[in-house]
């Protein structure tokens, strides 16, 4: 793990990189977005591991397989965020952030930047039950 999650209750929400991953992040501060790939520890157990299938959390749903879904009961229980950068303090080894959907204490896989050339498709395709709604998983 290259640092974990931390969401105090007052300061903000920032990723805490382990010390000697720090250089890792020369430049990161000329991005406005990362995207963040963290631990789904609470998901990590022989039955979500076991989790094939599931029902999206939107509307009129079909069941589908997790890598055709969100879910957060998959094989290998990884999450993806992409987030804002609101600063980068390089004194504590932190990135803060807008905002995640990992718990306080969450170990962070990976960071990559985010790439609006790449990582952006106007014409992608989802379907029916995935246009216009937002995802309800948590956790």
């Amino acid at each position: 793990m290259v640092g974990y999650v931390r969401k105090p209750d007052i300061g903000g929400i920032y990723i805490e990189i382990e010390k000697q991953f720090w250089e890792a992040t020369i430049n990161i501060d000329t991005f406005s977005h990362i995207i963040v790939l963290w631990w789904i520890t609470g998901r990590d157990n022989p039955e979500n591991r076991s989790n094939l299938s599931d029902y999206p959390p939107q509307e009129d749903a079909e069941l589908s397989g997790v890598f055709a879904s969100r879910s957060p009961a998959r094989p290998t229980p990884i999450g993806h965020s992409i987030v804002a950068i609101t600063k980068v303090d390089n004194d504590n080894q932190r990135i803060y952030l807008d905002q995640i959907d990992a718990i306080d204490g969450t170990p962070v896989v990976d960071i990559k930047p985010y790439m609006p050339t790449s990582d952006k498709f106007d014409d992608a395709k989802v379907p029916p039950w995935f246009r216009d709604n937002i995802p309800r998983y948590t956790s």
